[in-house]
């Protein structure tokens, strides 16, 4: 029998005991004092039904695996040995974790996680986990009607932002100069021709080689990273497409996104919902509104960023194909208060003078800011303000200042959310992150830039 099991028939015991002993208090003629005897019999009265209804469901759980291992001393045996069996396989899942450290083991030679049929690991060199939403065609052999299909089809995006990628045709649209350069902003645009990308090009991905052979032809998705005795992999489910003309393909791919959209509803992407704003400001207002305001971008910047950007696995992609690999550039602050990026030909990062005000502030102060302190950096504010605009403060300034310094308004993650905009808008978030003002909640926001590569003229 569970603890848990225990104490809810022990519960219930008492809490029945408690409610019989209010009744006869209360019917005792010999008693004068019966105010207990209603505290007694309201206790048990509210109690004894629930605690009774869940200690019998777990008695009824109890008395079912007992009868399942035919007696309580069978039942008591195989409990023990249940327990045995679980230390020895921790003892040897350390083993092998151990062995695969030292590099006893292959990563081909651990044991599966995953059952390699539906579900299969993968290294994700290539492909990402987190995003679901990504489906990509994979055969082991080429298949005329499939890939007819999918040239006719380039660009497929099904509901709740489901997308079909073929491998060939993503890779011709990475070719643009304004995609590589997005990706790569301190790039000549140089790529290595001789990695060829094809639908069979992620078989290389597979952690168990002989998986291979299982891939025929069909649509794979990933679902997250996880864990194989201290090897990191990509949890990806294989659905197998079959041949037939371009209706019945394409009712076989929304079926299967429908399939996967279920799956995921249960735990895969988060639900959380943003803080109201309706509640009385307090000084951690402008913090517990942060990671939502940040997440979002005006919407000049978001049409381009859309455009360009293809959910992170084309990032991969592109890190494969990229004979340069991306790398952060110097961050330089002119004479004249401009912001430019030397190792990305020069790239001027153009804010407005409070948006650029509150960049600078951070980037004095790489220990970062709790936004509940900000009044005490408003004077600082204003005088990075007045460098930027040096013929004065006018009302309209001052009154700027003084909203982006409140921490019970929403102003500084309007300014923070426009600042990241002015990065992603110019290169990739991959490369952007470094450069905007972010932070958890409760924690300092700061930017994570090295200050070895900040240069103050």
């Amino acid at each position: 029998m569970s603890t848990w099991q225990i104490i809810a028939i022990v519960s219930g015991i008492i809490t029945a005991i408690t409610f019989l002993l209010g009744v006869f208090i209360f019917f005792d003629d010999g008693l004068k004092e019966k105010k207990w005897s209603w505290r007694y019999f309201l206790i048990g009265a509210f109690f004894v039904p629930f605690i009774i209804f869940f200690g019998l469901i777990h008695l009824q759980e109890y008395l079912a695996d007992v009868w399942e291992d035919r007696g309580f001393i069978r039942h008591h045996w195989k409990t023990r040995q249940r327990k045995e069996e679980d230390e020895r396989s921790k003892e040897e899942y350390k083993r092998i974790s151990n062995a695969f450290e030292k590099g006893v083991i292959r990563r081909d030679e651990l044991p599966r996680m995953l059952d390699g049929v539906t579900k299969f690991e993968l290294y994700g060199k290539l492909l990402g986990g987190d995003d679901w939403q990504d489906f990509v065609y994979i055969e082991n052999e080429y298949n005329g009607l499939l890939n007819d299909f999918f040239k006719r089809h380039p660009v497929i995006h099904l509901k709740h932002g489901i997308r079909i990628i073929y491998l060939p045709l993503c890779v011709q649209g990475l070719t643009n100069e304004d995609v590589l350069m997005y990706w790569n902003p301190g790039s000549k645009g140089i790529l290595d021709k001789s990695i060829g990308i094809d639908t069979s090009s992620l078989l290389d991905e597979l952690c168990y080689p002989e998986d291979a052979a299982k891939l025929t032809h069909g649509l794979i998705s990933c679902f997250g990273w996880a864990e194989n005795h201290g090897a990191k992999f990509v949890y990806t489910s294989y659905y197998p497409l079959k041949e037939a003309d371009d209706g019945n393909i394409m009712q076989q791919i929304e079926n299967i996104a429908k399939k996967a959209f279920e799956f995921n509803e249960l735990g895969f992407y988060s639900t959380a919902k943003r803080p109201s704003e309706d509640k009385q400001a307090t000084k951690d207002f402008a913090d517990e509104q942060f990671n939502w305001e940040i997440r979002n971008l005006v919407d000049e910047i978001r049409e381009r960023v859309e455009k360009l950007e293809q959910r992170g696995f084309s990032r991969k992609l592109l890190m494969k194909l990229f004979t340069e690999k991306p790398e952060l550039s110097r961050l330089v602050i002119t004479k004249d208060m401009r912001i430019v990026l030397p190792d990305y030909n020069n790239m001027e990062i153009k804010m407005e003078p409070i948006n650029k005000a509150v960049f600078l502030l951070f980037l004095r102060h790489p220990e970062g800011i709790v936004f509940k302190h900000l009044p005490n950096y408003r004077k600082e504010l204003a005088d990075v303000y007045q460098m930027i605009k040096p013929l004065g403060l006018n009302d309209r300034a001052l009154q700027s200042i003084e909203d982006v310094t409140n921490p019970f308004l929403n102003s500084i993650n309007e300014k923070c959310a426009r600042i990241r905009g002015s990065f992603v808008s110019q290169f990739d978030d991959n490369l952007a992150k470094h450069y905007y003002i972010y932070g958890m909640r409760g924690e300092p926001k700061k930017i994570d830039l090295p200050r070895d590569l900040v240069i103050w003229e």
